[in-house]
C-alpha cells in the first residue's frame, strides 16, 4: 500500500475569523467544528457557516465534527440531531 499523507487543520469559533483563502495550497483539508452538545441553536459554533462557506469558496475540502458531552442515549440522540441539522444539504468530503 502506498503511503499517503494529507495535512489538515481543525477550526472552530475559538480560532476567530480564519482567512481560509490564505490556506489554499498549505493544507489539504479542514475539519470544522459545527457545535457542541445537544440540539440547541445556542450550542452551534458561531463560525460554522462562515467556515463552511469559505472552504467552499476556496475549494478546500472539509469535514465536520460536533464536540460531544453525551453521557446517555438521550443526550447522544440529541447530539446526532444537532449534527444532522447542521450538515443538512452538505456533503463533507472528509466526513462527519
Amino acid at each position: 500500500m502506498a503511503d499517503f499523507v494529507a495535512n489538515g487543520i481543525d477550526i472552530s469559533e475559538f480560532n476567530g475569523d480564519v482567512n481560509i483563502a490564505a490556506l489554499k495550497g498549505k493544507v489539504d483539508f479542514i475539519i470544522i467544528r459545527c457545535g457542541y452538545g445537544g440540539d440547541y441553536e445556542s450550542q452551534d459554533d458561531s463560525q460554522y457557516w462562515a467556515n463552511v462557506r469559505k472552504c467552499q469558496e476556496a475549494g478546500i475540502p472539509f469535514g465536520v465534527y460536533l464536540y460531544s458531552y453525551a453521557r446517555n442515549m438521550e443526550m447522544a440522540m440529541s447530539e446526532a440531531r444537532h449534527t444532522l441539522r447542521l450538515i443538512h444539504g452538505l456533503r463533507p468530503l472528509y466526513g462527519v
